[in-house]
C-alpha cells in the first residue's frame, strides 16, 4: 500500500498542490453562482419597482417615496464675493452709478482746480498794465459791470463802448481808473470810422512809444429780446422785427467788423455771451427770442469757419443759463440816481423797482474764471456757463415739439377761454347786477 500511494502522488506535496487546487476550482464556481444570484437579484428587484412605481391601481400611500435631497453646507460669502456677484447680475445699475459718481468727482476736481489757479493779466516791465479788452455790452446791465469791475481786478484796461451821456457817467461813476467809456456810434458809419481809427492809434507803438497796449480780446454781449408779455408772430409787427434785429444783431455786428482788422493784427480773441435757457427750447409766443438767438448761432458758426482755421482766432460763444448777480436792483438805483436829476423823481422810481425774485444761479466767479480763460486762449467753442445752460440746450435737440409749452405754461384755447369766462363773471359780480341794483332802490324808498 505504502508503494502504491507513493506511485500514484509522487510525494506528499504533489498530494497538497492537489488538493489546493481542488479548494481554489470550488471557491471559483462558488462566487460565479453567488454573482450571479446577485444579479439575478437586482434585476427582479428593478424590475418590481419599475413595475410598482407608478401603477394607477395603486393608492399613493402604497407608493415607495422619493428620497429627500441631501442637504449641502454653503460657506458663508464674503463682503467682496457679494459685491461682485450683485455687480454681475446688476449691471447696468452698476454702469449708471459709476458714471455719475465719476462725472461728479471731475467736475468738483476741475472746480477745485481751476479755484486753485491764479488769473492775471500780463504787464510791462515797469507794470504798466498793457493788455486791453473791449467790453460791448450795455453799461446799465449788472453782467457788464460784473465783468468790466472783474477785468480791471485781475489787471485788464476795459473799455466799454457808450453813445450817450448818460451812460458814459455811468461808467464814470464806478471810479475805476481802468474802466474807460469808448465813445461808438454804429449808426454813424463816419463817426464809427474816426472812432476806429483813434482806438487803432492807441495800439500804434510808433505813436505812444511810452505805453504799447495790446489789444487782447473783444467781448460781445447780444441782449436777448424780452417782449413784456409772450405773444404770437401774427401780433409781431415789422417795425418790432425791425428794431430786434437793429438792437441784438446790426449792433453787435457792425460793432465787430469795425474792429475786426484790428483784431486780426493783434491776433486778439473774440467772445459772444448770450443768455440761451429759453431759445434753447425754441417755445412758441417767442418768436423774437427764437430768431435771434438762432440767427446768433448761425453767425458765430460761420466766422469761426472763416477766422479760426485760416487766421488762428480764438472764437468762443458762452451760453448762459440762470446766474446769480445779485446787483439788479442796485445797478436800477444807479441808472435812475443818474437819469434824472430831481430827487423826487428818483425817489418814486427807486420805490418802484421790483425786488429780483429769488432765483438760484451759479455765481458769477464760474462766468468770470471761464471768461479769462477763453481771452488767453484755454477755452474754445461752445462754453456752457450757469445752471441750465446744458441741460436745455441738450432738451431742445431731443424734446418733443409741443412739450416745451406745455413745460413754459402755454395754455390751451379752451383754458383761455375758460379762464376769459371766469374773468367777465368776476367783473360782472365787481361791477353788480342790475337785480341788486333794484333790491337797493326798493331798500331805499322804503327807507324814505
Amino acid at each position: 500500500m505504502p508503494d502504491q500511494g507513493k506511485d500514484s502522488f509522487g510525494s506528499v506535496e504533489d498530494l497538497m498542490s492537489y488538493l489546493s487546487a481542488i479548494e481554489t476550482t470550488v471557491e471559483g464556481e462558488v462566487n460565479k453562482i453567488a454573482d450571479s444570484f446577485d444579479a439575478m437579484t437586482d434585476r427582479i428587484s428593478a424590475s418590481l419597482r419599475s413595475s410598482l412605481g407608478n401603477p394607477s391601481w395603486l393608492p399613493k400611500a402604497t407608493k415607495p417615496r422619493t428620497p429627500p435631497p441631501s442637504a449641502t453646507f454653503a460657506p458663508p460669502v464674503g463682503y467682496l464675493e457679494a459685491s461682485r456677484d450683485w455687480v454681475s447680475r446688476h449691471r447696468a445699475i452698476t454702469a449708471a452709478v459709476v458714471c455719475f459718481l465719476g462725472t461728479g468727482a471731475f467736475l468738483i476736481w476741475r472746480r477745485r482746480r481751476l479755484n486753485r489757479v491764479k488769473r492775471r493779466a500780463k504787464r510791462g516791465k515797469n507794470g504798466q498794465r498793457t493788455d486791453v479788452v473791449i467790453l460791448a455790452g450795455p453799461p446799465s446791465a449788472p453782467l457788464t459791470r460784473s465783468l468790466s469791475l472783474d477785468l480791471e481786478r485781475r489787471g485788464f484796461v476795459v473799455y466799454i463802448p457808450v453813445n450817450s451821456l448818460w451812460e458814459e457817467r455811468l461808467i464814470q461813476a464806478e471810479s475805476k481808473a481802468d474802466i474807460h467809456p469808448l465813445h461808438l456810434d454804429v449808426t454813424s458809419p463816419s463817426s464809427l470810422s474816426s472812432t476806429i481809427r483813434k482806438v487803432t492809434a492807441l495800439f500804434n507803438p510808433s505813436e505812444v512809444p511810452k505805453y504799447p497796449l495790446c489789444l487782447v480780446s473783444l467781448i460781445l454781449l447780444p441782449q436777448t429780446p424780452s417782449p413784456p408779455e409772450p405773444r404770437s408772430i401774427a401780433q409781431i409787427s415789422a417795425d418790432t422785427w425791425s428794431d430786434a434785429f437793429s438792437i441784438h444783431l446790426l449792433a453787435p455786428f457792425t460793432l465787430l467788423q469795425a474792429f475786426l482788422p484790428l483784431i486780426q493784427s493783434h491776433k486778439s480773441s473774440i467772445l459772444f455771451l448770450s443768455h440761451t435757457n429759453t431759445p434753447s427750447l425754441s417755445p412758441p409766443l417767442h418768436g423774437e427770442a427764437n430768431v435771434v438767438a438762432r440767427a446768433l448761432d448761425s453767425y458765430v458758426s460761420t466766422l469761426r469757419k472763416e477766422l479760426a482755421a485760416t487766421q488762428e482766432i480764438n472764437i468762443a460763444h458762452f451760453k448762459l443759463g440762470a446766474l446769480d448777480d445779485g446787483s439788479d436792483r442796485d445797478a436800477l438805483k444807479m441808472a435812475v440816481a443818474l437819469r434824472h436829476d430831481d430827487r423826487t423823481a428818483s425817489d418814486s422810481r427807486l420805490d418802484s423797482v421790483p425786488e429780483k425774485r429769488n432765483v438760484r444761479g451759479s455765481p458769477l466767479r464760474e462766468l468770470h474764471l471761464e471768461v479769462f480763460d477763453a481771452i488767453v486762449g484755454k477755452r474754445r467753442g461752445t462754453v456752457y456757463v450757469g445752471r441750465g445752460s446744458r441741460t436745455y440746450d441738450i432738451l431742445g435737440k431731443v424734446m418733443p415739439q409741443g412739450l416745451a409749452g406745455w413745460m413754459l405754461g402755454l395754455k390751451t384755447k379752451k383754458v383761455q377761454e375758460k379762464e376769459q369766462k371766469e374773468a367777465n363773471v368776476v367783473t360782472e359780480g365787481a361791477q353788480g347786477s342790475p337785480g341788486w341794483e333794484r333790491v337797493d332802490q326798493i331798500s331805499g324808498e322804503e327807507s324814505a
